[in-house]
Order: structure tokens, then C-alpha cells, then sequence
């Protein structure tokens, strides 16, 4: 819902913006091709037994979107545009064995087993401010963008992640040029800048009632190269 939420917010911008003049108006639309590098620190902390891990990973993936802009000479050239992409990256599955037994007798708790994560990043939509430097082709731009962690995880502590919202920022620019009378070229670099995540297991723990949880900080920089066609 607050994706769908977003995407309206920003289809009524751009119509808001189409209105003011329809000669000054320059509507824009096309595909790109993205290639990211995102780093990630995450901390786990299992309930019970209060066990601590900390990850670090970097990952490279590439995925395609979509676009939509309208701009208007009248306010500068400034832009305002939505993109969308359904799919960003299926997460490297990763398997770990505990063996965590706490208590004794009838009170006791065993976690031990094999910890299977696996997940998946979907749904990127961003909304986004261009503005032209001159006339020289070139652009920055600034935005809002969110996503969807889709969690996919088998757990011998039996607690189970929900997905999570993924909110944040974007600064960036580029530089198009035409190919021919209405189709465009566009190459941009975005670095994004996302919100701190925080998420809790579905089940308490027997002996302290705390929850597993998992906290994580997240970072992206995204190189694009884009076609479309402008009216």
C-alpha cells in the first residue's frame, strides 16, 4: 500500500506539472538497464541466548526499469519523474548450524540445528527531481525510493522474519543526448542512501520472552544507461 501510495502521490505531480503550459510541457519515457554495488552491515541477535552476529557483505547485481517524466521550460527545465522495477536481486543463499541448548530438564530450550537465509530485493520505486546544467545535456537529479526485503528463511530457533520496507533517499546525474528527432540516450550514476532496517522474529523465547532480531545498515551506488522517447 505505501508503495501504490507513492506512485500516486507522484502521478498526480506530474499531471499538476503537465497543466502549467502545454507548450512549455516535454513529456519523457523509456527503459534503462542498471548495474548496482550495495554494501550492507547486519547484526542478529537470537533470543535466549543473546548470541550476537554480525555480517558484512557486498554484492553486484544488474536489473532493468522503467521510467516516466514530464518537464516544463517554464520552471527552469526542472522534471519530476517515477521509475519501477519489479525485480533488483535475489539474495546468495547462506546455511548456518547452531547448537544452543539452554536450561535444563522440562525448562530446557534447544535452538541447534541448520539456520537457512535466503531472501530476495523487489519492487524498487523511486520519485525524482531532475535539473538540466545549461544546455549542455548534462542533469542532477535527487529523489525518494523504497523497495521491498522479501524474506525467505528456515530457522532451527522457529521464528520467522516478516518482509521489510526499505525506505531512502537518492542524489545523482548524468548527461543525454538525442538520437534523432524524439528518441534520447541518458547515462547516470545515483548514489542511494537507505534508512536504517530493524526487524523482530514472530516468536518469543521460552526462557527470556525476547524476540530474534535483526538490525542493519545499507548503502548503494547504481550506474545507469537509459533509451527512450520524449513528445
Amino acid at each position: 500500500m505505501k508503495k501504490l501510495n507513492t506512485i500516486l502521490a507522484a502521478v498526480g505531480a506530474l499531471l499538476m506539472l503537465s497543466v502549467t503550459s502545454a507548450n512549455s510541457v516535454e513529456f519523457k519515457a523509456g527503459v534503462s538497464a542498471n548495474g548496482m554495488a550495495a554494501y550492507a552491515n547486519a547484526k542478529e541477535t537470537l533470543k535466549d541466548s543473546n548470541r550476537i552476529t554480525n555480517e558484512e557483505a557486498v554484492l553486484a547485481t544488474s536489473f532493468a526499469s522503467a521510467f516516466v517524466e514530464v518537464s516544463s521550460e517554464e520552471i527552469m527545465g526542472l522534471g519530476i519523474g517515477i521509475s519501477y522495477a519489479p525485480e533488483v536481486v535475489d539474495l546468495e543463499k547462506e546455511t548456518r548450524t547452531i547448537q544452543n541448548v539452554y536450561g535444563t530438564g522440562d525448562s530446557s530450550v534447544n535452538d541447534s540445528g541448520d539456520q537457512v537465509l535466503n531472501g530476495k530485493v523487489s519492487d524498487l520505486a523511486s520519485i525524482y527531481l531532475t535539473m538540466p546544467i545549461g544546455d549542455t545535456g548534462a542533469y542532477v537529479k535527487a529523489g525518494y525510493i523504497q523497495a521491498t526485503l522479501i524474506t525467505s528463511e528456515s530457522l532451527a530457533t522457529g521464528s520467522k522474519y516478516e518482509d521489510i520496507d526499505l525506505t531512502g533517499t537518492q542524489i545523482g546525474g548524468g548527461v543525454e543526448g538525442s538520437l534523432g528527432d524524439m528518441a534520447f540516450w541518458r547515462a547516470e550514476g545515483t548514489m542511494q542512501m537507505w534508512e536504517d532496517i530493524s526487524a523482530s522474529g514472530s516468536e518469543a523465547g521460552a526462557s527470556t520472552g525476547q524476540k530474534n532480531k535483526i538490525t542493519a545498515e545499507l548503502g548503494s551506488v547504481i550506474g545507469t544507461v537509459s533509451v527512450g522517447m520524449k513528445f
